[in-house]
């Protein structure tokens, strides 16, 4: 993936994932149950933020901090 790449807010879950496969890791931290969920193809970052009640800046940041790994 290039580096210059941000996950986004609109990007769904199986984007994120297919893009940045270490990101895994944050959608288990914030105990969410995205990875391998039938939704993940429609479910948008932002919706992820919004049904598990957590900050959208936050969530990013971390997504965006695993592109690295």
């Amino acid at each position: 993936m290039n580096e210059d790449v941000q996950v986004q807010s609109h990007w769904t879950v199986d984007e994120t994932l297919r893009k940045v496969p270490q990101t895994a890791k944050v959608f288990i931290k914030y105990k969410t149950q995205c990875v391998g969920c039938f939704l993940q193809k429609f479910c948008k970052i932002k919706d992820v933020a919004e049904v598990y009640q957590v900050n959208l800046d936050e969530f990013l940041k971390s997504l965006n901090d695993k592109k690295g790994e």
